[in-house]
């Protein structure tokens, strides 16, 4: 026995060396286009702070509209904290040799493809190291080679956020499927304005695949709204326990009630035929003269089954108690 575990030390340790030589003490490259970690950007060199009224000599029209927007409301001691100044240099950096010189490569510039949008979105978590934006770098946006001003432009945004287009035309830009589904017969009310994309959706958050406003299950977020279908039930059907997905689609669908399938179909992914739709109707089981297909192309679960995201009171009859949930 002690020599077999002395073979198979030396077997892993051997591999172990050869995996070292093959890699030659380097990491494997990512296939990203963009570096995940990116150098900050960084201003002209001996370049000095001269004010954002230096700026107005040019840039007349955005400095006047960038003093409406929340950054440009934001106070000098506000800035201090985390080593900036306020104003265009804030993000722009120190602009006396930009001044001087009238040359746009002596200043950080957002426009064209000089910043990448890793690098971008660095500049602006200097100050937003906190609260929604505290895991943008682990985030689907974040991974995804989305910068801050793809969607908030910082000298003339809209609203609160300063967002390019307001929510939740701003995130069909990007998320065409979703606009269609939105505008499909069922949907929440998004096209009404009752609510938005941000409503269910925290688009800086790393906290789980779909950026949802929950960290724990996805059912708890439906709960929120729909509260009723919670339970706890005496009697629970299983797929609304798990996941409410499994039967809805929350963007948009044709079928009524967000279903993925209308009914019965919906309902046959798990369930078998009943006895009422399965057989022919020359049994004693049989309605009329319609046959058992015909039954089945025909008939709504629901009818029979109306408690079916969960009841607390038995069924009708005594085969199968509360767990046929028609009541």
């Amino acid at each position: 026995m002690k020599e077999k575990h002395f073979v198979m030390i030396f077997v892993t340790l051997v591999s172990l060396a050869f995996l070292l030589v093959a890699c030659n003490g380097t990491y494997v490259k990512s296939s990203r286009e963009e570096p995940i970690v990116a150098a900050s950007p960084v201003a002209a060199k001996g370049a000095t702070y001269v004010g954002s009224d230096a700026c107005a000599d040019c840039h007349e029209d955005l400095v006047k509209a960038f003093k409406e927007t929340p950054h440009g409301r934001v106070e000098d001691f506000e800035t201090k904290a985390v080593g900036v100044k306020n104003g265009c240099e804030a993000c722009h950096g120190p602009a006396s040799k930009h001044i001087e010189d009238e040359d746009p490569s002596e200043i950080i510039s957002f426009q064209g493809r000089k910043l990448t949008p890793i690098q971008k979105s660095e500049i602006c978590l200097r100050c937003h190291t906190s609260g929604q934006t505290l895991d943008w770098a682990g985030s689907r946006h974040g991974m995804s080679n989305v910068a801050c001003t793809d969607c908030h432009s910082i000298h003339k945004g809209t609203g609160k956020y300063s967002l390019v287009k307001k929510d939740p035309n701003l995130c069909y830009t990007c998320h065409q499927k979703q606009e269609g589904e939105a505008n499909m017969p069922s949907h929440h009310p998004i096209r009404e304005g009752k609510m938005n994309c941000t409503s269910c959706h925290n688009p800086h958050t790393a906290a789980n695949r779909w950026m949802l406003k929950t960290d724990e299950r996805i059912n708890d977020l439906c709960f929120q709204c729909h509260a009723d279908k919670e339970g706890p039930f005496v009697f629970e059907h299983a797929p609304v326990v798990e996941n409410c997905t499994i039967c809805h689609n929350p963007h948009g669908t044709v079928a009524n009630n967000l279903l993925k399938q209308n009914e019965p179909f919906i309902c046959l992914q798990c369930h078998h035929m009943h006895f009422h739709s399965g057989l022919e109707s020359n049994t004693h089981y049989g309605i009329g003269k319609v046959n058992g297909i015909q039954q089945v192309m025909t008939t709504k679960c629901t009818q029979c089954h109306s408690q079916i995201h969960g009841s607390n009171l038995p069924s009708n009859t005594r085969s199968g108690m509360g767990r046929r949930l028609t009541r």
